[in-house]
Order: C-alpha cells, then structure tokens, then sequence
C-alpha cells in the first residue's frame, strides 16, 4: 500500500491562508473515495487529531519534532508548504514541497542580503525534494528563474481550490447592515497595495470600501492616511478580523471586490468573489491574470486617471451583461478543492512510482 505523511501542521492557526490551504485539502481528502486506499497519516496539532475523520490516521506533532524528524513508515512526505520544518527521519522517503510563494523577494523592508538568505533555505529544501507542487503556473516560474531546479525532480501545477460555498456556510445567518453600496477587499498586508485605489475612491461617492482582516504589520495606518489625504476617511471602514460566514455575507452583499495586489501566489480572494458572480478589480500583477482570466477587470496603470477609467467602464460593462455573473461564477468553478486532491493523489501515485 501506498503510505503518505501530511504536514499539517499550520493547522494551529486554521484562519491562516496556510492553516486554509491545510484545512481546505484536508477536507477533501477525507471526502475522496480514493484516497481510502492509500495509507494516509495527517502530521497535526494535538487538538485536531480525528478532525478528518476514519480516512486518515493522525499523530501529534511536538515542538520538538522539527529537530530530530520523525520516524514514520511513508512512502512520500508531503511538506504542504516551502517554509515546512517537519522532515522524516528516513532519507529512502520521497519528499515533496507544495511552494506556494517567493513573496518575500517584493518586500521592501527586506534587505537584498536577508531575500538572499531566504531564497538560500527555499533551495535547500528543492535539492531535498524529489517532487514539487506549486499552486499557480507564475509561482512555477518564479522558481525556476530565482531557483535550480534538478532534472530528475517530478513536478505539477495544482492550483488550490476556492470556497465551499455549497457546504458549512450559512450565509443568510450573518447579516452585514451598512447603509451605503460598498466596495469589498480582504486581507491586510503591504502588498495588497490598496492604498493607491482612494482616489478612485474619491471619484465614486456612492460607495463606502469595506476591507476585513487582521493588520500584523502596521499597513492599516498607511491606508488611513492615504484615505485622509484624499478626503475619503469617513467611506473607508477597516471592520479587522471576521468569521467564515461574516465573510460571505460580505461577498454577497458587495457591489465588487477590489483587489490590486502587487504579490500573490494564487489570490483565494479572487475566485470567492467569482464564485458569488461579483465582478473583480485586480491588479495584472503576478498569479492575478492567471486566476481572473478574462472575467476580471485590471488595473494596468495606478495612475488616479486610469485607476478611474478601469473602475466605470468595469461597472457599467458588468450592469449591461445579465450572462456576467454566470460566467464568473463559471470561472470560478474552475478552482475546485476536490480536484486539487485528485490530482495530489495521482502526484504521489507518481513520486512512488506505484
């Protein structure tokens, strides 16, 4: 029998975009047929042993286990992110790393010797890999124009699925009261880059712009102060962190998702939209194209004229087309959890060589 080890570990923190990814994958694993045939052990914190169910075994991962690996009969080990520091302790085992980003070479406050470091450990970690996953085709050309990757190393583009929409969420138990249209993006982070959409702001006074999320490195006070700067302080709400179901209302209730991010390696926020037939505003900067296909609208220029221009003539193109939200929901479909496990499946029937 197949056996394979899942590095779950980020399921400490399951609100995480990794502890998502984890969950996400978790739960469709557990609902493949197939993936009963396998030999599947989960690596998880200790509060979310049996959480998929009798598909899987399950063992508690210790602090300690980053440093002396651990001993567990699989034929492949699934490290379900690049920065993974759990290893078996076999060196006969297969392992393969989902890479979900090189962001960090974008960062500003990173000096050019700490980008170097860091992509030092991600190529550590592809010469250990006998196999390497990533979830968007522009991550897998970023590796290999930072990074070297080995011939003999198997390698497929997964991408990672969207929200279960049709499963847990009870959207119509959370009501979102606002007493304007608003605009709506989710997630607080530098590279997001909202900053540079208040003038549009400024030019659309019907609309209010909600962004949820939680601010871990501070950008909230630059969105603030760009938004003062444009007079638009009072449209512009940052409600924080909010609940699974919180944030589909938000989605439905929403005019559009606004989401000019300057680094993503797939763009979850995206394909939720999409997926409730919202139109989307996106920068045609990294995965976002590639996600957005030619359903989203994009900001190719953030000047506050072009900025605009996109803005008015999406808006007007989406109320005129009654077929637009089918299709964005169409493309949305697209991106779907239960095939992502399919096809990680298939991947480890592949490194195995079963």
């Amino acid at each position: 029998m197949l056996t394979v080890a899942l590095d779950m570990e980020r399921l400490r923190n399951p609100y995480s975009g990794l502890g998502q990814y984890c969950l996400q994958l978790g739960q469709a694993f557990a609902a493949n047929p197939a993936a009963s045939e396998l030999g599947i052990t989960a690596l998880v914190p200790r509060n979310w042993v049996g959480k998929f169910g009798l598909t899987m075994q399950y063992k508690a991962v210790q602090s300690w286990h980053k440093w002396l690996g651990i001993s567990l009969p699989a034929n492949v080990w699934h490290c379900m992110h690049q920065d993974s520091e759990l290893l078996p302790r076999s060196r006969k085992t297969a392992v393969l790393y989902t890479i979900h980003d090189l962001n960090f070479l974008e960062r500003p406050d990173y000096s050019a010797s700490k980008k170097q470091r860091k992509l030092k450990k991600v190529q550590q970690k592809i010469d250990r890999a006998a196999g390497l996953v990533y979830i968007s085709e522009f991550v897998r050309e970023q590796v290999h124009a930072q990074l070297k990757v080995s011939a003999g190393v198997k390698e497929a583009v997964i991408y990672n699925g969207g929200g279960r929409l049709d499963e847990a969420l009870e959207i119509g138990s959370v009501a979102i009261k606002r007493e304007r249209p608003f605009l709506f993006s989710i997630g607080i982070h530098p590279k997001k880059n909202y900053h540079v959409l208040m003038p549009l702001l400024a030019q659309q006074p019907g609309f209010d712009w909600v962004i949820a999320g939680p601010d871990s490195r501070g950008y909230q006070e630059t969105i603030r102060n760009e938004a003062k700067k444009w007079g638009v302080e009072g449209r512009v709400h940052l409600v924080g962190p909010i609940s699974e179901a919180e944030k589909w209302a938000y989605y439905q209730e929403c005019e559009a998702l606004l989401f000019p991010s300057l680094s993503e390696g797939f763009g979850l926020p995206v394909v939720e939209a999409m997926a409730m037939g919202k139109p989307v505003f996106l920068s045609n900067k990294c995965s976002l194209p590639e996600i957005g296909g030619e359903e989203a609208y994009y900001f190719t220029d953030f000047e506050p004229t072009a900025l605009c221009e996109v803005f008015e003539k999406g808006m007007n193109a989406y109320k005129i087309d009654p077929e637009k939200p089918t299709r964005l929901r169409n493309r949305a479909a697209q991106f779907s959890w239960k095939a992502a496990a399919a096809q990680y499946l298939s991947f480890y029937k592949a490194l195995s060589g079963s």
